[in-house]
């Protein structure tokens, strides 16, 4: 009898237990999205995130890849990087991921504020364009001591300059950790990258003064992707050498180097003044940029014509950093849902419609050709939501759903071909990919 008793105490606190399992929801036999076990740079964070499905009624979900997918200069291949440096190379075609090999991998070191950074550089070509990228962390190379991180890229030469020799590619830097996984990095310094891996600096580093981290000034001159495929005989860049510090107010000059001579890189002209972002379009002798305007109302699209006097193309109300996404010659209205493109002036127009109510917008990327878009934000102000459109189509096809609140990278292809990179929680190590197709 006391036998008895003893074992229907136990059953009754194992009951307990399985029925505060059950109504808490410790175990989840539905969660489909595995535990971090990488980090990311920076953050490393375990978070896991439990969707409700509805996104899979248009998205292939790959789990095979990991880590975000970034863009290379090359069109519809991506790469990965992990914090240690190893790099894969993908193509993206028809909703569809294939892996690539790479052609080959070199070491590479240069030389950056008198201290010697060294790289592992993974490279592709494909179709007459070479892309490559490495990783340096001072985890890997304790010795260097002003820098505690570089992102390596080498791609083609600017096509309007006269290669030095044979083989010439370029080489750039990022060294902020805090655009290691985005499409949107700002490079600080250029380099001639020759074919024996010998570099040269591309730009006069004359009048580079040292900052207050005892490296040399990080703003003295800024690319970024978008205006590394210049034809022109000079090249245009940002600066804000005549500022305190970009950082700092976000003040920012268009510079022009000269014209392809060999010593075009000792002159290094003050070209546009005060624009109010890192963006720039050429177009034959046209320049295209953006400046806020001075009563602070908004902001205006300007056009520069060689030499002549900046032109009003067009204006816009409300604030460029706030209220407007720009990707490839677009800029997007996030609260109209208006697509201009920079460089033809002609119009487009999001149809929110597919949306539920009271949708905001907060994300936008649209194909190179123009065709076809993908944006990201909020149904209800809270819900997160993603569509995509076809611009002969009418509506928006959209879906809501907590995975879209954790997209890092947004990529529309000319194939109409959408590629996301989500997150499995707020610095989360752990990615997925999910592809679909806008047609």
């Amino acid at each position: 009898m006391k036998k008895y008793k003893i074992l229907l105490s136990i059953l009754t606190v194992v009951l307990l237990i399985v029925a505060v399992v059950v109504v808490t929801g410790v175990l989840d036999i539905n969660s489909r999205i595995e535990k971090p076990t990488e980090a990311p740079l920076p953050g490393s964070e375990d978070v896991t995130v439990r969707d409700t499905g509805s996104y899979r009624d248009a998205f292939i979900v790959d789990n095979e890849i990991t880590l975000p997918m970034l863009k290379t200069d090359i069109e519809n291949v991506f790469y990965t990087m992990s914090k240690q440096g190893d790099v894969r190379f993908y193509l993206v075609q028809n909703g569809k991921i294939s892996a690539l090999e790479e052609t080959g991998n070199y070491e590479l070191e240069v030389e950056c504020s008198s201290q010697k950074l060294p790289a592992t550089i993974h490279y592709i070509e494909r179709g007459g364009q070479t892309y490559g990228c490495g990783l340096f962390t001072n985890l890997m190379h304790t010795d260097v001591m002003l820098y505690d991180y570089a992102f390596f890229k080498v791609t083609n030469m600017f096509e309007g300059y006269s290669k030095k020799s044979d083989g010439d590619l370029l080489l750039l830097l990022d060294v902020d950790n805090r655009r290691f996984y985005s499409d949107e990095k700002i490079y600080s310094e250029i380099f001639y990258l020759h074919a024996d891996h010998d570099t040269e600096y591309f730009l006069s580093e004359a009048q580079r003064t040292v900052g207050l981290d005892a490296r040399m000034k990080t703003d003295y001159k800024m690319f970024t992707d978008a205006i590394l495929k210049q034809e022109q005989s000079n090249v245009l860049f940002f600066s804000s050498r005549r500022y305190v510090s970009y950082a700092e107010n976000g003040q920012v000059d268009i510079f022009t180097s000269g014209q392809g001579t060999g010593t075009e890189n000792l002159d290094n002209v003050h070209y546009i003044t005060d624009i109010a972002s890192l963006n720039l379009w050429r177009s034959g002798s046209m320049t295209y940029y953006f400046a806020n305007r001075a009563d602070g109302t908004g902001f205006d699209l300007m056009v520069k014509d060689g030499s002549g006097d900046p032109m009003v193309i067009r204006s816009f109300d409300g604030s460029l950093k706030d209220d407007y996404v720009i990707d490839g010659d677009y800029i997007f209205s996030k609260s109209t849902g208006l697509v201009f493109n920079v460089i033809d002036h002609t119009e487009k127009q999001v149809n929110f419609a597919g949306f539920k109510a009271n949708f905001k917008a907060d994300g936008f990327a649209i194909s190179p050709n123009g065709k076809y878009c993908v944006v990201h934000g909020s149904d209800d102000g809270s819900a997160a939501a993603c569509g995509f459109m076809n611009f002969d189509k009418s509506t928006v096809t959209a879906y809501s759903d907590k995975v879209f609140g954790y997209v890092g990278n947004m990529t529309v292809l000319n194939d109409g071909s959408v590629l996301l990179s989500v997150a499995a929680g707020d610095n989360a190590a752990n990615y997925t990919q999910l592809i679909a197709s806008a047609k």
